[in-house]
Order: C-alpha cells, then sequence, then structure tokens
C-alpha cells in the first residue's frame, strides 16, 4: 500500500499539536506538586506551631473563657451536651469519711428533748450510762433500746416489746408516731452478724427498718450509726463478729445511708484503737459493749457531730453560735 502523503505544512501542524500536549501535561503535573507540597508545609507549621498564650483574666480582672468547654461550662444549667450525659454521678460504695457528719460545734443537751434511740444493747448503754449526758429521763420512751434486737425484731407484724422502761410491753411504730420525734438515733447490726446472717440479708431488713421509721416519724432526722468494733480478743471467741465482717457491714450501712439520705454517724472509728479493735481502755469484759466511760466517749461524739441547722442550741465558743 502506497504510504499517505502528508505536506509540510500538516507535518508542522501535528508536531505543535503534541508538544502543546506535553506542555500542557507537564505543567498540570507541576501545578500538583506545588499544591502537595504547600499542603504538606501546612501541616508542619499547625502541629509545629506554639500554643497561644491567652490570657486568663481580662484587663479588669474578669475570667475570660478561653476554649468552647469553658464557654459550655459557663452554662452548665442549661447545657444537655455529651459530657454531662455521660458523667456517673452514682457512688456504688462510698468510702464512709466521704458522706459522714462532720464535726459541727457542741449542742446543748437540749438539742436531744425531741430526740429517740432504738437498737441493740449497745444503743441501750445510752439508756443506762448516757441518760444524764444527754439530758434525758432513763425510764422514758425515748429509749426504745434492748439487748439481742436486730432490725427484723423492730419489722415483725404485731410486734410489742418490752423495753425495761418501765412501760412493760409496747408497740414501737405507735409509740414513735405518738411522739413525733425531731431525731431518730439508731445503733443495730451486732447481734444480727452475731447470728451469722449475710450482709446483704442484714441491709434488707435494716431499710425495711428505716422505711418504717420514715412512716412513723416522717419529720424525724435519722441518724445512723455505724456497728462499734470488737476487742481483738473476739477474734477467735465470736467468728461473726471479726473485724472484717464488721467493716463490710458498716461499708454497706454507708452505701444504704448514701441512697436513702441518712445522717451518718461513724462510732467505729470514735470507739477503734489504731489496730483496728475496739479500744481496751473502754471494752467491757466480753469485748463487745462498751464501760460507763466508753459509752460517755459515744455520747460526746454525738454532742459534738449534729446536722449543721442555725435553730440548734449550739453552745457558747461553738463555731456556730449565734
Amino acid at each position: 500500500m502506497a504510504k499517505k502523503y502528508v505536506s509540510q505544512d500538516e507535518r508542522a501542524k501535528r508536531i505543535r499539536a503534541k508538544r502543546k500536549k506535553r506542555n500542557t501535561a507537564i505543567a498540570c503535573c507541576a501545578v500538583f506538586v506545588l499544591v502537595l507540597s504547600f499542603g504538606i508545609v501546612k501541616v508542619i507549621e499547625h502541629f509545629s506551631k506554639p500554643e497561644e498564650d491567652i490570657p486568663i483574666l481580662s484587663q479588669d480582672g474578669a475570667l475570660v473563657p478561653n476554649t468552647e468547654v469553658d464557654k459550655i461550662a459557663s452554662e452548665y444549667d442549661s447545657y444537655e451536651g455529651p459530657v454531662r450525659d455521660t458523667v456517673n454521678l452514682e457512688i456504688v460504695t462510698p468510702e464512709i469519711k466521704m458522706i459522714q457528719v462532720a464535726e459541727n460545734g457542741r449542742v446543748d443537751t437540749s438539742y436531744f428533748d425531741d430526740a429517740v434511740f432504738m437498737g441493740d444493747s449497745l444503743a441501750d448503754s445510752f439508756h443506762i450510762y448516757g441518760y444524764e449526758a444527754l439530758g434525758l429521763e432513763r425510764n422514758s420512751a425515748h429509749f426504745m433500746t434492748k439487748k439481742s434486737l436486730s432490725p427484723a425484731s423492730y419489722t415483725q407484724p404485731g410486734v410489742l416489746i418490752d423495753f425495761d422502761n418501765g412501760l412493760g410491753k409496747i408497740d414501737p411504730w405507735a409509740t414513735l408516731r405518738d411522739m413525733n420525734p425531731g431525731k431518730v438515733y439508731v445503733c443495730i447490726g451486732t447481734n444480727t452478724l452475731q447470728s451469722g446472717k449475710e450482709v446483704d440479708a442484714f441491709i434488707r431488713e435494716y431499710k425495711q427498718m428505716v422505711n418504717m421509721i420514715k412512716q412513723y416519724a416522717p419529720n424525724a432526722l435519722i441518724y445512723i450509726s455505724t456497728i462499734p468494733p470488737t476487742a481483738a480478743t473476739v477474734q477467735t471467741k465470736y467468728p461473726n463478729l471479726t473485724i472484717d465482717r464488721i467493716y463490710r457491714a458498716n461499708s454497706a450501712i454507708g452505701k444504704m445511708c448514701n441512697e436513702e439520705g441518712l445522717s451518718l454517724l461513724n462510732t467505729y472509728d470514735v470507739l477503734k484503737s489504731a489496730s483496728g479493735y475496739l479500744r481496751e481502755d473502754i471494752a467491757a469484759s466480753d469485748g463487745i459493749h462498751l464501760t460507763p466511760s466508753g459509752t460517755k466517749e459515744w455520747v460526746n461524739y454525738l454532742i459534738s457531730h449534729t446536722v449543721y441547722d442555725p435553730k440548734s442550741p449550739y453552745i457558747p465558743g461553738s463555731p456556730y453560735t449565734m
């Protein structure tokens, strides 16, 4: 086949077209390289740039929000974003020291005029040894305490209890309702632990007792005492009253107080020695109960640890005396 003839002008035209395409391609590659280099430089500058020194205070001394988080925080009451949604405010097992009643100055004994004490033989020590220090009559309905009682003792249907206060067998709940106390102090649990009952079951019964106190004494401030420690001699003699078991029960009591809105009194720490056992100088011969001097220390703790109320009768010299 004969080769097609191409004129000189046509050949030159084709060469110019090829050269134009080649130059265009080279120009595009150059632009791409320049853009890519510029981007890399900016990324490096961004990550190597020192943080800007933003003043915390304005010239007039006011706080200056320096981030979007600060601006959101300034409107926290109305903010409904992801930070609030992810905050867990539930205390699963609170540390007792975090929720116990703090020392708030000493009150006059008239503070206890509208108080009722409920509990076992440890609480009954107030009835026997501490009534005078509390300014109360010994044989009165203020002391619904007796040895061997447990939360279940109070909550069984149709319960009648002789509290050895000269009143005979009485219905504790009808009596509590009629007294309409301003405070109810509860110390209970030693007998329940000694019986071998598990801590979870003890707390379920304790909560039932607390709910009945709320029902029959709706105006009362409820104080719950931790279970006091036992002496070192008790640890093998009474294996259900070991320090470890009492500690676990008290932790559960603290959790209950946190959930139920109760005022926790950390009696355990007041009466323990440096080793964690009941102090020998205030321990009765059985290593469980208190001597009269031990009960008076406990009373002194109650007098100086009350929920703050400006109407409370703080004695002269207390930090909250009006």
